[in-house]
């Protein structure tokens, strides 16, 4: 696309100010067609009142990201512009609004654990969570200006972690600021070992493989790396980067058991992890038509559901549903 990705949320700026989208941009790598299958049995799901309007009065904006609630066997889609919240199920090819947002509460990521909506506010640099039975704000947690928090994995424990396009950090809230609604997020750094350049592009998508140990990817070079968690290590961490494969253009991830499952702006690339995933193995990606810049994806029961970020003039958003790889 125009390089419009991530819209400076992983390029997503940009998409709060919908008249400077198409000035300053270049257009991404195509695909790399000859490594691609097609994937059989795709669905869409076309999300309500969604792309209506004119640039200046543009409704909800972008979808940027999705999670599963597994408990209501419902997926959450999460709104860059105002963090409207839409929720679907599977059977039903419309997805209606579930939480209206606001203009300029922007969203660029979104996690959901147990009951609890987890939403990182790009260059706000807010953390906010809901709850999802009565949409309530019911904790909000400031990083500060000058980042662009993007996407978040939360562990088993409770714990939270976020990463920042901008600023060579993870951010972390413990579970007791979490049910506290407030407190101040820690910064673990990053750098030597990860590479920050001026600029959006730089980690992006995260998951949470265990309690102690994370995976990140980096959307400018596909690097991924592993992340272990150690209050006696320097720095509070160990940080390795992942032999074998790399994710170019790499956004929103979905860890399936050992595979990583990555929305790469053409479609998906799958990459299967050792058990301790020090090494990557890169699976045939997963191509269809129907993706459209993909910004995200989130395994939905026996489906990988992916979210567009891009549609036809006056066309509404739709997410791409294919069957999970076996």
């Amino acid at each position: 696309m125009p390089r419009l990705r991530r819209l400076s949320i992983r390029g997503r700026a940009l998409a709060a100010i919908p008249l400077l989208i198409v000035t300053g941009c270049s257009a991404p790598a195509p695909p790399e067609a000859s490594t691609a299958s097609t994937a059989s049995a795709v669905a869409l799901y076309t999300l309500a009142e969604s792309n209506r309007g004119t640039p200046q009065d543009i409704r909800h904006g972008k979808p940027v990201d999705i999670g599963w609630h597994a408990a209501s066997g419902t997926f959450l889609v999460a709104t860059y512009n105002d963090g409207t919240i839409y929720r679907g199920r599977l059977a039903d090819p419309d997805v209606p609004v579930y939480m209206t947002g606001t203009l300029g509460q922007t969203v660029a990521g979104i996690a959901v654990a147990g009951d609890l909506l987890y939403a990182a506010g790009s260059i706000s640099g807010q953390i906010r969570v809901y709850d999802l039975a009565t949409k309530a704000q019911v904790g909000r947690f400031e990083t500060g200006s000058g980042g662009e928090v993007l996407d978040l994995a939360v562990t088993g424990s409770g714990d939270v972690w976020v990463t920042d396009g901008t600023r060579p950090v993870l951010w972390h809230l413990t579970a007791q600021q979490v049910a506290d609604g407030s407190g101040t997020p820690t910064a673990l750094p990053l750098t030597p070992e990860v590479a920050f350049t001026p600029g959006p592009h730089n980690l992006s998508g995260i998951v949470a493989v265990s309690d102690r140990r994370l995976v990140v990817v980096h959307e400018g070079d596909g690097a991924l790396y592993r992340i272990d968690l150690d209050p006696q290590a320097p720095r509070g961490r160990t940080i390795t980067r992942i032999d074998g494969a790399t994710v170019r253009q790499g956004e929103g991830m979905a860890l399936d058991g050992h595979r990583l499952v990555v929305a790469d702006f053409h479609g998906l690339s799958i990459v299967d992890l050792t058990d301790d995933a020090g090494r990557a193995t890169a699976v045939t990606p997963v191509r269809d038509p129907a993706f459209n810049r993909v910004f995200s994806v989130a395994r939905v029961a026996d489906r990988y559901v992916a979210v567009n970020s891009s549609t036809g003039d006056g066309q509404p958003y739709v997410l791409v549903s294919v069957p999970a790889a076996g």
